[in-house]
């Protein structure tokens, strides 16, 4: 019955596909998730070669040191890849993940997407894509999480088209999303420019807007973030996800209104932003935010900061200084160093391959 089965090959490294086996490439991993899970101790298995495949796979089961406990990761998915058409790749795909968000939390994320790459001229650097997906959370609650009635279980569905530039000297992107769940819809918008005016030296702008078409949430798990991201569609990673104080809760993540400093509050109707970043002089960088946004029976509020980023490891390692804003000159504020944020990016082979490229 099996006669004609190829026989698995595992390999330590990326190949040109050999047809008369079933390649397995392995590879170990290690990586810090966060101040719950700890190192995640674990091996990757995929079948991923250098040549463009339709079907691929690929699991990750790894060893939770935080907790002590088997978590992990794993997606298959499947490709059309038709030869004369405007549609480079088809793709339909299944993943799931089970991690902590709390200590003694844990989540399970399952996903179904599909995805639509077109075709492109390839001496274009412009890539478009269009994307649908379904989402179901189960998220284990505290006590007092099941008192307040959050939220234990809820689906996601998305859609979302995306667009981007990436010229060396005018790189740019945009993207249009709606998500919805039986307690919200929302539609999203963000557009980037970054221009490298001279070698090395860049300055980037970032412009948001979102909208509740449809808000009866039970709480603002679901809200969006004015200076920290609610990560409910666990799509970020926090080092300290439910850290609502310290230096874990300092961590930022460019995402929603994207402002630097710790400004009250999230949004339950609507908002729009503006963030502004800039090179002065080697790893210093100057940056500048500004939005308007309202939440339900409130009147709209105008809020804006500026501040410095040192850019200690590029894109991996930056801090930001707040100077002043809405809430005043922030350096004469006696909790200054709680106000300070940071990004850090623990991902060693993005690390590596930054380090090739040169860091500034």
């Amino acid at each position: 019955m099996f006669s004609n089965a190829k026989k698995i090959k595992l390999k330590l490294l990326k190949d040109i596909p050999n047809p008369e086996y079933n390649e397995i490439y392995i590879s170990p991993r290690v990586r810090f998730n966060n101040t719950y899970d700890k190192f995640l101790l674990g091996i990757n298995l995929k079948n991923q070669s250098l040549f463009d495949q339709k079907f691929l796979y690929s699991v990750t089961p790894t060893y939770s040191t935080g907790t002590g406990k088997l978590t992990g990761s794993g997606a298959v998915s499947y490709s059309f890849l038709p030869a004369e058409s405007i549609i480079r790749s088809l793709t339909f795909g299944v993943s799931g993940s089970y991690f902590h968000y709390d200590y003694d939390l844990a989540y399970r994320k399952t996903s179904i997407s599909s995805s639509i790459s077109f075709r492109k001229n390839p001496r274009s650097t412009v890539s478009r894509s269009i994307g649908i997906s379904y989402n179901y959370f189960e998220r284990d609650l505290s006590p007092e999480m099941i008192v307040n009635n959050d939220y234990s279980k809820y689906n996601l569905w998305s859609i979302g088209y995306g667009y981007s530039d990436s010229q060396m000297i005018h790189e740019k992107s945009f993207s249009l999303s709606a998500q919805g769940m039986e307690d919200f819809n929302k539609i999203t918008a963000e557009g980037f420019y970054r221009w490298e005016f001279a070698p090395k030296q860049k300055l980037s702008l970032r412009l948001f807007a979102g909208y509740f078409l449809r808000n009866d949430t039970r709480n603002n798990l679901f809200n969006y973030g004015i200076s920290r991201v609610s990560n409910y569609s666990f799509s970020y990673t926090l080092l300290g996800e439910s850290a609502s104080s310290g230096l874990l809760s300092q961590q930022f993540i460019l995402a929603d209104g994207g402002f630097k400093s710790f400004l009250p509050g999230s949004v339950n109707q609507w908002i729009t932003s503006a963030n502004v970043d800039s090179s002065v002089w080697k790893i210093f960088h100057v940056y500048a935010d500004a939005g308007v946004y309202k939440n339900k029976d409130l009147p709209a509020k105008f809020i804006w900061d500026t501040g410095v980023k040192v850019r200690i490891i590029p894109d991996f390692l930056e801090v930001y200084f707040p100077i002043q804003s809405s809430l005043g000159f922030e350096p004469s504020f006696k909790d200054y160093g709680k106000r300070i944020r940071y990004t850090l990016i623990l991902n060693l082979g993005s690390i590596i391959n930054a380090a090739r490229r040169g860091w500034y």
